[in-house]
């Protein structure tokens, strides 16, 4: 069962993870950019948002697996673009890819991808020819 207070919704268009201290944003690159992106895509995606300072910070980033398994429960209910069940805290915004791309494997040119609609990890080869969504994420420090 999940923990209901795990997510807290900031008013801001972020949502804090209070488990693994992180703040991740409402929406994903599926609402924001209206398609899939392969890895550069969510990787320019995210540094858009750090130039632009999205809600004051400049230290968005692409998730890591350990990162983004905090985000799947089963016991969630949240609905993706296609108006299908995916498993993330209602608090996110509802339209959403149904994937997750982590940021790239540290030395390998492969990266992790999550399926939200039944928790389960694939490993794709070529980063350029993937078709998910990213969402971003920054780990929360003291002074915020």
């Amino acid at each position: 069962m999940a923990d209901s207070k795990r997510f807290i919704d900031n008013g801001d268009s972020t949502i804090t993870d209070t488990k693994k201290n992180l703040m991740w944003t409402k929406t994903d690159s599926m609402i924001e950019l209206k398609k899939w992106v392969n890895y550069q895509d969510s990787v320019d995606w995210v540094r858009v948002l750090n130039e632009n300072e999205y809600v004051g910070y400049s230290d968005w980033r692409l998730p890591t697996r350990d990162e983004m398994s905090g985000l799947y429960d089963e016991s969630f209910s949240n609905s993706d673009k296609f108006g299908k069940l995916i498993h993330i805290s209602d608090l996110f915004t509802k339209g959403c890819g149904f994937s997750v791309i982590a940021k790239m494997i540290d030395g390998r040119f492969r990266t992790w991808v999550l399926n939200l609609r039944d928790g389960e990890y694939t490993n794709p080869d070529g980063l350029w020819t993937l078709t998910e969504a990213a969402r971003a994420v920054r780990t929360i420090v003291e002074n915020d």
